[in-house]
């Protein structure tokens, strides 16, 4: 399997909270979240990993650098400037063919579940994506899904406010996606955003959406995060 993270944002609220490194270096249980992320998606059997990364981000490239002239982990990075998360997808994703899965630097998750996650992905038929859900809601903002009545399809997305009817669930962060459905996503126009690029598959009629509910999983975004995903990470992997 192949993988992109997308780890060319500005990680500004763990600046305003006095975090002195740049998101991606910091550390999780002991590795920045950047290196601990990509190590897991080795035990995940990747077999490629295309970072996008923010140039300001000194510590971050040259971190990467080291890591990819060791040789010991099969990743590809690239310094873009973007404040569009789908430009930065798309990047991430330029030269990929078939199958691939991206997700946030800073997403957690369990590990044994996300093996079951790429497996699903894996065995997907082409013109169909698997999404990573929780119903574990824990962000400002959260990017509410709709489930079909038999809950086998997402079919709308709501960035905020209200969820939609039922027991909520969100967005995990994780994308099982293909070039293929990249390209039905830009059929219409350019996506704003990674919530906007998921509402347009889910509400169009080109592709499939299909859920997988991860039990627990969240995104890294203040200081108390970080003991919150070290506490959560040393009890489930």
């Amino acid at each position: 399997m192949k993988y992109c993270i997308l780890a060319a944002g500005q990680g500004s609220r763990l600046l305003r909270e006095g975090e002195k490194a740049s998101k991606p270096m910091v550390s999780i249980l002991g590795k920045p979240m950047i290196e601990r992320l990509a190590r897991v998606l080795v035990e995940c059997g990747a077999e490629s990993i295309h970072i996008v990364t923010n140039p300001a981000m000194e510590d971050l490239n040259t971190h990467l650098a080291a890591l990819r002239d060791s040789g010991e982990l099969p990743i590809e990075f690239r310094p873009i400037i973007s404040d569009n998360s789908f430009y930065s997808l798309s990047e991430a994703a330029a030269g990929i063919k078939g199958k691939f899965i991206a997700l946030t630097v800073d997403a957690i998750f369990p590990t044994a579940e996300f093996k079951e996650y790429v497996r699903a992905v894996e065995a997907m038929p082409d013109r169909e994506a698997i999404m990573a859900l929780t119903r574990y809601v824990d962000d400002e903002s959260p990017l509410y899904a709709k489930l079909s009545d038999d809950e086998t399809e997402v079919v709308d997305y709501r960035y905020g406010g209200e969820p939609f009817p039922g027991t909520p669930i969100v967005s995990a962060g994780i994308y099982g996606i293909s070039d293929a459905i990249m390209d039905a996503a830009q059929a219409d126009g350019y996506p704003a955003s990674t919530s906007d690029f998921q509402r347009i598959l889910a509400v169009g009629d080109k592709v499939t959406v299909r859920p997988f509910v991860i039990s627990k999983a969240f995104d890294v975004d203040h200081v108390s995060d970080r003991i919150k995903a070290e506490q959560f990470l040393a009890q489930h992997g």
